[in-house]
């Protein structure tokens, strides 16, 4: 009996998450998988999430220390975005994967249930986009190649410093995010608010992040709405 509700559950919910992400080859190739294994869905918001643990930062600042952005750091996290895609609303969510070095980064995106959906790899040269059962696809720009691959950007470039609470502000000068300053607009128009933040051992670390890309093409002026989850700090 519990088998045959979560076949019907898998029926109702699966396809729709597919259409939802909009990663033009795969959802086509997922389709055709979903009939080989069952999945149950949990939508997991980014709100009122009990069931999520979250997981105590490591002390990397000294209270001594002002907090800086460092090279090498690994995240995982929840994210939710609402975009418009040929002037219609769309919007996903799902979890990701930031693994931060000095030689490059690597952005993962997963399903709500830890499928990878794609996979964005940044050099100092190359930013190169992969997903299954579809050829890797490489530009010098990521946020370029990200659009023409997911219908959405994603600004990887700045997010190296604004994960961890550190931009440049649309003067220029250096913004360093705290729990009493925690809105900036960049010098490339994106607006981000750290929502909340989890406490470390002297300094906290950023725990939910919001930006923001408005476009004046936009009816209501946004283009991008991104929220992002930290559920997970490693240095």
């Amino acid at each position: 009996m519990l088998s045959n509700v979560a076949n019907r559950e898998t029926s109702r919910f699966y396809p729709a998450i597919l259409f939802q992400i909009k990663m033009k080859n795969i959802f086509s190739h997922l389709l055709k998988k979903t009939g080989l294994f069952t999945v149950i869905v949990i939508t997991i918001g980014l709100t009122g999430c009990s069931t999520m643990q979250s997981i105590n930062p490591v002390n990397l600042f000294s209270s001594e220390t002002p907090r800086k952005c460092v090279d090498t750091v690994s995240i995982r996290g929840r994210f939710s975005i609402q975009y418009k895609l040929d002037g219609q609303e769309e919007s996903l969510h799902g979890k990701f994967g930031w693994d931060q070095s000095p030689e490059n980064t690597v952005v993962t995106l997963m399903s709500p249930l830890g499928q990878t959906m794609a996979k964005i790899e940044l050099t100092p040269q190359m930013a190169t986009f992969t997903a299954p059962n579809q050829a890797p696809a490489s530009a010098p720009d990521a946020e370029e190649l990200i659009k023409s691959q997911l219908g959405w950007t994603l600004p990887v470039s700045g997010m190296k410093g604004w994960l961890q609470g550190c931009a440049t502000d649309s003067r220029g000068q250096s913004f360093i995010a705290t729990p009493k300053s925690t809105q900036v607009i960049t010098r490339d128009g994106w607006q981000i608010n750290y929502a909340s933040w989890i406490d470390g051992p002297t300094i906290p670390l950023p725990k939910r992040i919001d930006l923001i890309k408005g476009n004046q093409d936009s009816l209501d002026g946004t283009d991008i709405n991104l929220k992002l989850v930290i559920d997970e700090w490693n240095f």
